[in-house]
């Protein structure tokens, strides 16, 4: 099943046998030298929830079962605090009857807590669970709110202990935040609430201490219990209003029993108690759900939308009510002509039918403007498919055998019957106005208006969270718009709409999304016999979200882009190519590439208001708890403590192009690195831009600010307390380059009337070659507000308007096996440049590393590991060539001291040939290293391109043609591995056209041979470019 599922096609099956004698290694290596990754991702995404530890393992479930990957997937989003009552059935079976228990503990001993109980009471079993852990928790709170308001000579907590339970008590909801607190409470509970003297309300919080953190109640069954068996009970719960959860896992038959018909058997099926076929419909379990208007209902498929899934379990678990997630789960007992391997393929084509719907109720959006309860995640079905997902299961197709009209007239009547509960569903999505028009155009009748159609291609939900958001902002200036996945269209339908725009993500290797494929599969047959001019009365853009380590960086986007051209679309702007390996990912280009749209298409300016922070903002009192409270260190997300301990110039004193080398000793950090991975590390403001940041908002710096989050998305939550200069210094980047949305709340703020009108022209069409002026000019957030002194803004909406501080990456220098663990290297050069104006400019990270004084020690300060985008070889026998230029050379140090650590230990190790570029021998950072490595053997070749140490300048790419036949030899005939690290712009194409030539003139290829080679080279990551 795995197998099958995997979009990237990385796994194969292999027997047994190969694997015990191939891979025993590789089994002890990932569980003994793997550290986990979970923590530097976001557990409730497709991705991230899968660099979680399962907390479910061989279950011992049937060879394609569909039950156990929900449930496997629930231990990986919340298995660390969930409390699972399991009903009588197949998951009871392989979720616990048997001697050794599948499910697991974490590495702090943390996991699902599980019991099973009777068909009859497994809803009432799992809701007094649910009541009592309430109630528990209520008791804790009440404790720990008691202690809190002891006067300080009645205090009974050390200091300590008390404001780690103050922490706790204003954290108490974020379940993250109280698993991370608990740890520190629990030792000093044990260590203070001991002996006979102890007071009683300390006793009370240590005998409750496991509900520090809210467990997550799941209440888990077959369809044999919640259709039939226990629905009376089912049906309580959701009444009940407890925060409680229900995953049915669907199989649509008593498969535990023999695969009896039950309420959730489908219209036509031959199976036992209904061998004849059965002729009622499906019970809809989901429709009786929503009819109570208080519970969180969905409706999922795992292999057909994974994303979806995901999304439904995390906004379930946020509920805070009752919920119910109805999933569809595969059983061998259907009889599928494929066998067990086929559990995706049926998932998928159940869906694509209209058989099964993909489908999101929250009753909470009810009420609130421009939002609907229902999303229908799924509105485009196909009854072709229907019959395809008929024919491939016995459960059908035995009926059909057996007597032929009978089985047409009961599953063409199933049929029927889910394309209309489907087109229920679909009305009951739309919004009133998309409702008007598609009932208008059934009848026939003419739809009047221009709007904007938002399209998106999405297959982790990344793309469809951009496009929501562009048809939030339509509708917040006043335009009709509408969005939906491309899969819901046809390309003859966009002959109607006069603007579309396109969020278009790239699966796999230059593959379609997930909710784009079947759009794009029927556009390649019409595009072949549509008029070139087609769509020419629609204008378009399109905005892709891609990540430029893989091959085809932002294909399909490239590829939606080209439709439109080719049927005669009118281009509003160039395509957007959004990039995962920048710093912000996909959002540093859409920041600028967003005002830019808005302005093609002659949008409303937004209305001109500032909304209420996300954050309320108050000054208060600074006691000296409060100071200690503000002063405590930072942690930004996924970074850890690290020590500076060297910084060394590589250049002499004076020279025009600093380059320095630094070592980090990362000791007790718990982050570990590999050759080509990226430290990250966090620059603080420079003095005088906090002064003028000061200045204009009239502050001292000294303020002590309370902070309390309203209605912020943060992933990290800001300090309760910090002072202003505290947060202007380390938390916002004042110092970083304004976007137009900050000029617009400048606008806004703006009390002066020729300041307004300035900002107010910055923010206009026509103004936008001033604004771009700004931007060349290279002004900070805090020099904006300087030259705007009358626009004043709020310090909470700065924190909405000014973006924190981010990590700067850079390529690590240092091999883990020649340092250690523990220690890491960086080169960096100076980053600086001439503004228009002739100011001189600096990088804020390079500038604030310059000013670092190490005099007194080494320097502790928040880092984080990028793990890299670059694929090395499996083991040293593969040639490697190495193109740097300029600091591009730190990761070719890294892989040099990997070989030569192996080299020294006894391993093969395959040439490796080094071409170096810069202005000349000073920039060549590690050049006695290197010389010594070569001499040593290891390091084979080294050819430098020192372009102004001569008259005519010399390149890496003039090197590479002269040495074309040791490129053919390492690349082509060895099978090597090329790395090139540098500035973008005309180098990486010009290095990849030397390569294609070297294996076309030396090997006497055909020019169409030799770039399919390289090509292929980037497919399996044979060929990386790290460029800036």
């Amino acid at each position: 099943v795995c197998v099958e599922m995997c979009p990237d096609d990385a796994l194969v099956m292999k027997p047994m046998q190969y694997s015990a004698e191939n891979h025993n290694d590789h089994w002890e290596y990932s569980l003994n030298r793997v550290s986990p990754k979970g923590h530097l991702t976001d557990k409730t995404s497709v991705k991230g929830s899968q660099f979680q530890e399962p907390l479910l393992e061989y279950s011992g479930a049937c060879a394609g079962c569909g039950e156990t990957p929900y449930v496997k997937l629930l231990t990986q989003m919340f298995g660390e605090r969930m409390v699972i009552a399991n009903s009588s059935g197949c998951s009871s079976v392989w979720g616990g009857s048997f001697g050794v228990s599948p499910f697991k503990k974490n590495q702090k001993g943390q996991g699902p807590a599980w019991a099973r109980s009777l068909f009859e009471d497994t809803a009432e079993y799992g809701l007094g669970m649910a009541i009592s852990s309430r109630q528990r928790r209520a008791q804790l709170m009440d404790s720990v709110q008691e202690v809190l308001d002891l006067p300080s000579q009645e205090q009974v907590a050390s200091p300590a202990l008390l404001a780690l339970l103050d922490k706790w008590w204003k954290a108490k909801d974020k379940p993250e935040v109280c698993d991370a607190l608990q740890f520190e409470i629990k030792p000093l509970l044990e260590q203070e609430a001991v002996g006979p003297a102890v007071p009683e309300v300390l006793s009370n919080i240590k005998r409750a201490n496991d509900m520090f953190v809210a467990p997550s109640h799941w209440i888990i069954g077959g369809d044999g219990w919640a259709y039939d068996i226990g629905f009376g009970g089912l049906d309580h719960v959701l009444a009940s209003g407890e925060n409680v959860n229900i995953l049915v896992l669907d199989t649509e038959v008593y498969s535990n029993t023999g695969a009896q018909a039950s309420k959730a058997s489908p219209k036509g099926a031959s199976i036992k108690m209904c061998v004849g076929g059965k002729e009622a419909k499906k019970k809809d379990l989901g429709a009786i759900a929503m009819m109570h208007e208080n519970a969180y209902v969905a409706s999922v498929s795992l292999a057909a939308d994974p994303a979806q899934t995901a999304k439904a379990f995390r906004e379930a678990e946020e509920y805070p009510g009752p919920s119910l997630i109805v999933a569809y789960a595969t059983c061998v007992d259907w009889g599928h002509r494929l066998g067990d391997k086929a559990m995706p393929m049926q998932q998928v084509q159940a869906v694509d039918s209209g058989y099964w719907p993909l489908y999101r109720f929250n009753p909470d959006k009810a009420d609130k403007p421009d939002q609907k309860a229902f999303e229908l995640d799924m509105k485009r079905i196909d009854d072709k498919v229907m019959s395809q997902f008929l024919v491939n299961e016995n459960r059908f197709t035995s009926l059909l055998r057996m007597s032929p009209e009978h089985a047409k007239m009961l599953q063409g009547a199933m049929a029927t019957e889910a394309a209309t509960r489907h087109e229920g569903r679909r009305r009951m999505a739309m919004s009133d106005e998309d409702l008007l028009e598609y009932l208008k155009k059934r009848m026939g009748e003419q739809t009047t208006g221009e709007r904007v159609t938002v399209l998106y291609g999405s297959d982790t939900g990344n793309a469809e969270m951009v496009a929501k958001n562009f048809h939030f902002e339509f509708k917040r200036r006043g335009m009709r718009a509408k969005c939906m996945a491309f899969n819901e269209v046809e390309l003859s339908d966009l002959q109607e709409e006069s603007k579309i725009l396109a969020v278009v993500s790239t699966a796999g290797q230059g593959d379609m999304p997930k909710t784009a494929v079947k759009f794009w599969e029927s556009a390649q047959g019409f595009m072949e016999t549509a008029p070139a001019d087609y769509l020419k009365d629609t204008r378009f853009a399109v905005f892709g979200m891609g990540d430029a380590s893989y091959a085809f960086f932002n294909e399909a986007a490239i590829q939606i882009d080209r439709m439109f051209g080719k049927l005669g679309a009118q281009r509003l702007m160039d395509i957007g190519l959004g990039d995962d390996q920048h710093p912000a990912r996909y959002d540093t280009v859409l920041e600028d590439w967003q005002p830019d749209f808005f302005d093609n298409i002659e949008a409303p300016e937004p209305p001109a208001e500032l909304g209420a922070p996300t954050h309320l903002v108050e000054m208060v009192e600074a006691t000296d708890e409060l100071v200690a409270q503000a002063s405590e260190a930072l942690k930004p997300e996924h970074s850890a403590p690290v020590t500076l301990k060297v910084a060394e110039s590589k250049v002499p004193e004076g020279y025009e192009r600093p380059i320095n080398h630094f070592v980090f000793d990362l000791t007790g950090s718990g982050l570990v690195y590999e050759q080509g991975d990226s430290l990250g590390v966090y620059p603080t403001n420079s003095q005088a831009d906090v002064e003028a940041c000061l200045k204009a908002l009239k502050c001292t710096g000294d303020e002590m600010l309370h902070i309390r989050n309203i209605d912020s998305t943060r992933s990290v939550p800001l300090p309760e307390h910090i002072t202003v200069r505290r947060l202007l210094t380390e938390i916002l980047d004042i110092g970083g380059w304004p976007k137009r949305r900050f000029y617009e709340m400048l606008k806004m703020c703006a009390t002066d009337a020729k300041d307004k009108e300035e900002l107010t022209h910055l923010c206009s069409r026509d103004g936008k070659e001033d604004y771009q002026a700004c931007a060349a000019e290279s002004y900070t957030y805090a020099e904006l507000l300087q030259k705007f002194p009358s626009a004043v803004p709020s310090i909470g909406h700065l924190i909405d308007y000014v973006p924190d501080i981010q990590p700067r990456l850079y390529s690590i220098a240092s091999s883990p096996r020649m340092r250690g663990e523990d220690e890491c290297h960086l080169c960096i050069i100076r980053n600086d440049w001439i503004a228009t104006s002739g100011r001189q400019r600096i990088g804020q990270c390079t500038r604030w590393l310059e000013e670092l004084d190490l005099s007194g020690g080494g320097l502790r300060m928040p880092a984080k590991v990028h793990k890299a985008a670059v694929i090395m070889p499996e083991t040293h026998e593969t040639p490697l060539l190495m193109v740097g230029l300029g600091t591009g050379i730190a990761p070719m140090r890294a892989f040099i001291e990997e070989r030569v650590a192996a080299h020294r230990a006894g391993e093969k190790c395959a040439p490796m040939a080094l071409f170096f570029g810069a202005r000349n021998r000073i920039e060549y950072s590690y050049e006695q290293e290197f010389d010594d490595y070569h001499k040593e053997g290891v390091l084979t070749t080294i050819s430098l391109a020192l372009s102004r140490e001569q008259k005519e300048k010399i390149y890496v790419t003039h090197r590479l043609q002269q040495e074309m036949q040791l490129v053919y030899d390492l690349i082509h005939e060895q099978n090597g591995n090329l790395y090139l690290c540098g500035p973008g712009g005309n180098v990486p194409p010009q290095v990849r056209r030397a390569v294609v030539e070297a294996i076309r003139d030396c090997g006497g290829h055909s020019e169409e041979y030799a770039e399919n080679y390289v090509m292929d080279m980037q497919i399996k990551g044979r060929y990386n470019v790290e460029a800036w």
